[in-house]
């Protein structure tokens, strides 16, 4: 029963590919400059909603909700407020019950300034709280339990110097999104708590076409390949990859990642965008 909830949680939040920091090569003053003065995101529109089915084998055991809830205006950036919902499926309850809730806030290149998680059973409710304090080059984080009446109960912190803007596990989601149309590779540096690895990302790998059962054609897609070195929280491991929607909104629309039993897809099933449509794949002479 334990290692099947293991197994559950690492499927249901392998999209996002793991809940721990991600730090970027640049220094600190010269990103911050750059979120200063770039434009507003076009990738990052408030109310945009996506679910995905999450799928082991024959058996969907779950599902994974992203929202943009709302954007301020916070010296000089654009910060937007985004969450991701996830959960196990009912049917399954008799076996695994998961409901992780992640709250993120992320400026218009994509980077975090604030994270919150919340997993949650039948019997308790616990969080992490990550807040990135850029003027002072540190990083705090706390957990602890959180009660029904909603108040949270701080078990531990702890603090960690940093040099550079970061990502948090859902910020990474969008940072993807924002350079899925680019072709390079980078080599991250990560993150879990204070221990420094390494994730590779391979960006536009190539152009495809992707199907999924919402939609009656084949859409164009471009692909994303990545490695993580290292077993993340709940079972990640190895390889990952994806196809993101080839226009300037760079959906996700499926993807495959390698966890601790096997591996998992993750389907695109519903969308709220405006009028966006998955961008149709051109047939070729």
């Amino acid at each position: 029963m334990k290692s099947m909830r293991f197994l559950s949680i690492s499927i249901i939040t392998s999209l996002i590919i793991t809940q721990t920091l991600f730090c970027y090569s640049k220094q600190r003053q010269e990103m911050y400059v750059q979120s200063v003065t770039s434009p507003t995101n076009r990738m990052l529109q408030v109310g945009e909603e996506l679910e995905y089915s999450v799928h082991y084998a024959i058996f969907n055991i779950g599902k994974i909700v992203f929202r943009i809830t709302g954007s301020e205006e916070r010296n000089g950036r654009t910060v937007y407020h985004a969450s991701v919902f996830m959960d196990s499926n009912p049917s399954l309850d008799w076996l695994v019950e998961l409901h992780v809730r992640f709250y993120s806030e992320i400026d218009q290149d994509a980077f975090s300034y604030g994270w919150l998680s919340e997993d949650s059973t039948s019997k308790e409710m616990t969080y992490r709280r990550m807040k990135l304090d850029y003027e002072n080059s540190r990083m705090c984080f706390e957990w602890g339990d959180k009660l029904p009446s909603g108040e949270r109960i701080q078990n531990g912190a702890d603090t960690v110097a940093i040099t550079q803007q970061c990502q948090d596990g859902l910020s990474l989601f969008y940072y993807a999104r924002e350079h899925a149309l680019e072709k390079r590779q980078k080599n991250i540096p990560t993150f879990i708590d204070t221990n420094e690895v390494t994730t590779r990302i391979n960006f536009g790998v190539e152009n495809l076409e992707e199907e999924i059962d919402e939609i009656d054609y084949p859409i164009d897609v471009v692909k994303l390949v990545g490695r993580a070195e290292f077993v993340g929280i709940f079972g990640l491991t190895g390889g990952f990859e994806g196809v993101f929607s080839n226009d300037i909104a760079g959906i996700p629309i499926t993807a495959r990642l390698k966890v601790i039993l096997g591996s998992v897809r993750v389907e695109l099933r519903k969308w709220k965008r405006g009028d966006w449509m998955p961008p149709k794949a051109v047939e070729e002479d």
